[in-house]
């Protein structure tokens, strides 16, 4: 690919990757790539370029017949991946406390406070940003490249969780979650590695099982129906009602 092109397909993998993760395509979204050809005006290498990435993202998968669509998150898989968080947040903790600067403090601060603020108003894409950026900064002043690493391999999935259990709660455990973080924040910032740590474990875990129990409650993918629009009515429907 040209330059261009390749900026193109950068686009385009930054596009896809925005509406996996805000639910607006939804897991087992059949992805073919003619169809996103024209979606997103960039040539099928750019597409299938695009496409590949996601796959090494663990976003998208490939089909017996190489068609890709849109991963799903098995109640398994959520397990695993907020075991892994348990294991190496609460050290990621520490080790901030221990290696971070001023200004590293102040981002985490910064972040509980666009929590918040997307919480008051239910912004859940604003919302589910601000945890991520609050996890980059902590994991960025941890000062751990390895740990670091290893977390990033799961972002993605780890951002799609956040989206589903968001929906999903109601304003009063987003604000209550808010609470928790801003405790974590508390403790980094006087130093306190034992009382951040603590609390990082307990957060990830009051996570993991309200995820579990959305996962349980709903074992098909997540779907999303947009809200209607004044003017604009919902497309009609085919054949019989299930």
């Amino acid at each position: 690919m040209s330059a261009r092109q390749e900026t193109r397909a950068g686009q385009s993998t930054q596009a896809l990757r925005e509406a996996i993760l805000s639910l607006r395509l939804a897991p087992g979204t059949r992805l073919v790539e003619r169809e996103m050809v024209g979606k997103l005006g960039v040539s099928r290498t750019g597409v299938r370029a695009a496409l590949q990435s996601l796959e090494s993202e663990g976003l998208v998968v490939r089909g017996a017949r190489g068609v890709f669509a849109v991963a799903t998150v098995s109640r398994e898989e959520a397990r695993q991946i907020y075991e892994v968080r348990a294991a190496l947040e609460p050290a990621m903790a520490r080790s901030f406390i221990a290696r971070a600067t001023d200004e590293q403090v102040a981002a985490l601060g910064e972040a509980v406070d666009r929590a918040e603020a997307a919480a008051q108003t239910r912004n859940g894409i604003a919302y589910v940003e601000a945890f991520r950026s609050f996890y980059a900064a902590l994991l960025a002043g941890s000062g751990n490249d390895i740990a670091r690493r290893i977390l990033e391999t799961l972002d993605a999935r780890i951002a799609y969780l956040r989206h589903v259990t968001t929906e999903r709660a109601p304003q009063s455990r987003q604000l209550h979650t808010v609470a928790l973080l801003r405790g974590i924040f508390r403790a980094v910032r006087t130093r306190e590695a034992d009382v951040a740590a603590r609390r990082c474990g307990a957060f990830v875990m009051r996570s993991a099982r309200f995820a579990l129990d959305v996962l349980q409650d709903n074992p098909e993918p997540v779907r999303i129906i947009p809200r209607r629009r004044a003017g604009v009515r919902p497309p009609k429907r085919h054949g019989p009602r299930g």
